[in-house]
C-alpha cells in the first residue's frame, strides 16, 4: 500500500474507532439505565414515576442512537476503502449527532422529559410533568442527530453513486437484467457492503426528511401552542422516521458482517443476482414496513394497514433466504477459524433471525391486537438490536484487534464471554416474551402480576450479561494493549 494510502486508510480508522467507541460507550450507559428500569419494575428499588419515564426515553433514543453511530462508523470505514471520503464530513456528521445526544441528555437530566423516545403528539405538550424547556431541549437534540444523520446519508449516497457509475450500476441493475452484456464488459458488480450503503443512504435520507417535517412541526407547535398539528399525520411521520432509522442499524451493521466473517472462512462473499434483488427488495420493505405500528389506529385507511402486514411478512425474506442462509453456507466445510469475532459474527445472525420471528408474529394484525401493547413488542427489537446489532459491531471490533494484535482469545475466555452475553441475554430477552405472551403491558413503571416477578427475572439476566461485557471489555483491551506493543 503507497504512503498516500496508507495515511487515508488511518484517517478513516480513526473515524471508524471515534464513532463506533462513542456509540459503545452510550451503549453501556444506556444498557445500566436499563437494569434500572427493571430493578424498579421488580420492586427492588424505589423509582419516582415521572424519573421511571424520563429514564424509558433515554433509554430508547439513546440505545438506537448508540447503535446507529456504530454502523455509521463502520459502514463509512468499509465504504473509504472503495473510494476516498471526506473526513471533515463525516466528523461533522457525528459532532451533531453527539450534540443532539448531549441535549437529549440534558432534557432529561435535570428536565425529567418522559414522553417516550417517539415523542408522539400530544403526549409532550399535554399534562406534561416536566417544565416546558425540556420538551424543547429533547426536540431540538433530537433534530440535531437527524441532521448529522443526514449529513452522513448524503456523504453515503454520492459516494455509492460516484464509484459505481450511477443508481443503475448502484443496484447492479445489469448484472441481474443483462448478465452476459455485464461480464463481457469487464465491470464489477458492487461489492455486498455497497448494497446496504444505498439501503441505508436512499431509505435514511427518506426518513430523516420526515422526521425533519414532524419535527419542525413539533417545534413550531412548542414555541407556538395555539398552532395544532393532525396527531394521524404526526404518528405516520413519526413512525416512518423512527421505525426505519432503527431498522437500518442492523442493515448497516450486516455489511461488517460481509466483510468479515469471510476473513475466518477464507472464501469470498460474491455479489450475486439473487443477492441484489434482495437489496432491492429491502431498500422498499424497510420504507414501508412501519405501517404495522399504526394497526391501532382506526381512522388510518385500510388498505395502508394490509400493505404494513404484506410488507412485514415480505422484510423477512432477505435476510433470512439471503443474507443469512448465504452466511451459513459461507462457512459450510469451510474450517472457519473460530475466534471472538467470527463468534459474534455468527450469533448475531441467529439473534436477527430469532427477533425477526418476533417481529414478523407481532405484524400480524390479529396477533398484534393482543400482542400490541405488551412486552413482546420490545422483545423483538431487543433481540434483534441486542442479539443482532450489538454482536456485529463486537464481531467486527474483535476483527479488527485480532488481525492488528495477530493474536486471538483463548477458548476458556470465549466460553466466559459467550455464557455471559449469550446466557445472560437469552435470560432477559426470554422474561420479555414470557411476559408478553402473558399480557404483561409495556412501559409501565408498577406493572400487575406476573410483571414484578418476570422483571425480577429479567433484572438477573442483565447481571450477568453485563458481567458477559465487562470480560469481554478487559479482552479488547488486552488485545488493543497487544497491537500497541506490537507497533514500532
Amino acid at each position: 500500500m503507497s504512503e498516500p494510502a496508507l495515511r487515508n486508510d488511518a484517517a478513516a480508522s480513526r473515524v471508524m474507532w471515534i464513532y463506533m467507541l462513542t456509540g459503545v460507550a452510550i451503549f453501556a450507559l444506556m444498557a445500566l439505565l436499563g437494569l434500572t428500569m427493571r430493578m424498579e419494575q421488580a420492586k427492588w428499588i424505589p423509582l419516582d414515576p415521572t424519573m421511571f419515564y424520563a429514564i424509558m426515553t433515554l433509554h430508547g433514543a439513546g440505545m438506537i442512537t448508540a447503535m446507529a453511530l456504530c454502523g455509521m462508523g463502520g459502514l463509512w470505514y468499509l465504504m473509504n476503502r472503495e473510494r476516498a471520503l471526506s473526513t471533515l464530513v463525516a466528523y461533522w456528521a457525528y459532532a451533531l449527532v453527539v450534540a443532539g445526544v448531549v441535549a437529549v441528555l440534558l432534557s432529561v437530566f435535570p428536565g425529567k422529559f418522559g414522553a417516550g423516545w417517539t415523542f408522539l403528539y400530544p403526549l409532550p405538550f399535554i399534562g406534561a410533568a416536566w417544565p416546558s424547556w425540556a420538551t424543547g431541549l429533547f426536540l431540538l437534540g433530537i433534530a440535531l442527530v437527524n441532521v448529522g444523520w443526514i449529513v452522513w446519508c448524503t456523504q453515503m449516497f454520492g459516494c455509492v453513486v460516484a464509484t459505481y457509475g450511477g443508481i443503475r450500476g448502484a443496484l447492479a441493475w445489469d448484472l441481474v437484467f443483462h448478465p452476459k452484456r455485464f461480464a463481457a464488459s469487464g465491470r464489477h458488480a458492487p461489492p455486498p457492503q455497497a448494497f446496504a450503503a444505498l439501503v441505508a443512504a436512499v431509505d435514511g435520507l427518506l426518513a430523516g426528511a420526515a422526521g425533519m417535517l414532524v419535527g419542525i412541526a413539533l417545534i413550531v407547535h412548542w414555541l407556538s401552542p395555539s398552532i395544532p398539528l393532525d396527531p394521524l399525520w404526526a404518528k405516520n411521520l413519526t413512525f416512518f422516521f423512527g421505525h426505519t432509522f432503527a431498522n437500518l442499524t442492523i442493515y448497516m451493521a450486516i455489511a461488517l458482517v460481509y466483510v468479515g466473517l469471510p476473513r475466518y472462512a477464507n472464501r469470498e462473499w460474491h455479489t450475486s443476482q439473487v443477492l441484489a434483488v434482495a437489496w432491492w427488495g429491502t431498500l422498499l420493505f424497510v420504507a414501508l414496513a412501519y405501517f404495522h405500528h399504526l394497526y391501532m389506529d382506526f381512522v388510518q385507511p385500510r388498505p395502508v394497514q394490509y400493505i404494513g402486514e404484506v410488507v412485514s411478512y415480505l422484510a423477512a425474506f432477505p435476510p433470512a433466504v439471503v443474507t443469512v442462509f448465504g452466511g451459513a453456507l459461507l462457512i459450510f466445510r469451510s474450517q472457519l477459524r473460530w475466534t471472538m469475532g467470527s463468534m459474534f459474527m455468527f450469533a448475531g445472525m441467529v439473534g436477527w433471525i430469532v427477533g425477526g420471528f418476533g417481529a414478523v408474529i407481532d405484524a400480524t394484525i390479529d396477533i398484534n391486537s393482543t400482542l400490541h401493547n405488551t412486552l413482546w413488542v420490545p422483545a423483538h427489537f431487543h433481540t434483534y438490536l441486542l442479539e443482532g446489532v450489538v454482536l456485529f459491531v463486537l464481531g467486527w471490533i474483535f476483527h479488527q484487534l485480532e488481525e492488528r494484535s495477530a493474536a486471538q482469545s483463548s477458548l476458556l475466555m470465549r466460553w466466559l464471554v459467550a455464557l455471559g452475553i449469550f446466557g445472560g441475554g437469552a435470560i432477559f430477552l426470554l422474561a420479555f416474551y414470557v411476559g408478553g405472551a402473558d399480557g404483561v403491558p409495556r412501559r409501565y413503571a408498577t406493572q400487575p402480576p406476573p410483571g414484578p416477578e418476570i422483571s425480577a427475572w429479567a433484572s438477573v439476566g442483565i447481571i450477568i450479561l453485563l458481567i458477559g461485557f465487562v470480560v469481554c471489555l478487559m479482552e479488547a483491551v488486552r488485545l488493543a494493549r497487544l497491537r500497541r506493543a506490537a507497533t514500532p
